[in-house]
């Protein structure tokens, strides 16, 4: 029976204690490695997080500048517009003033032809020269 407990206590103190120290920072170290993968776990979530929130920002802010640019762009349509239109009304003015001057110059024209034309006439209808 001393052989037993000789060969117990030999088994156990180079088998078995080892063999449990090994296991136990075995554990040790697999329980410190899952304590690190939920650290960067937790990390790379809030990482995403941010980013996420940062993209929803910056499309945000250029949903923004495109509206401000395209209210930009339609000021500057309307005032190009304005500005055609004004020119319009300047040279439709001035092609009216015309228009009323050669209008006004031809009645008076016809006012001078319709005399000389109708002492003509007259003549030529009463066969003399009128006294003027």
């Amino acid at each position: 029976m001393a052989c037993f407990w000789v060969v117990f206590f030999l088994v156990r103190r180079l088998l078995v204690v080892p063999m449990g120290a090994l296991l136990d920072e075995r554990a040790r170290r697999a329980q410190a490695a899952a304590k690190e993968f939920d650290g960067a776990r937790a990390a790379l979530s809030e990482a995403l997080n941010r980013c996420e929130r940062e993209l929803a920002q910056a499309a945000a802010e250029g949903q923004r500048e495109r509206a401000a640019l395209r209210a930009e762009g339609e000021a500057e349509r309307r005032r190009r517009l304005e500005q055609a239109r004004e020119s319009g009304q300047a040279r439709l003015h001035a092609f009216t003033r015309e228009l009323e001057q050669a209008a006004s110059e031809a009645r008076e024209e016809l006012r001078r032809a319709t005399r000389a034309l109708a002492a003509e006439l007259a003549q030529r209808l009463l066969g003399r020269r009128l006294a003027s």
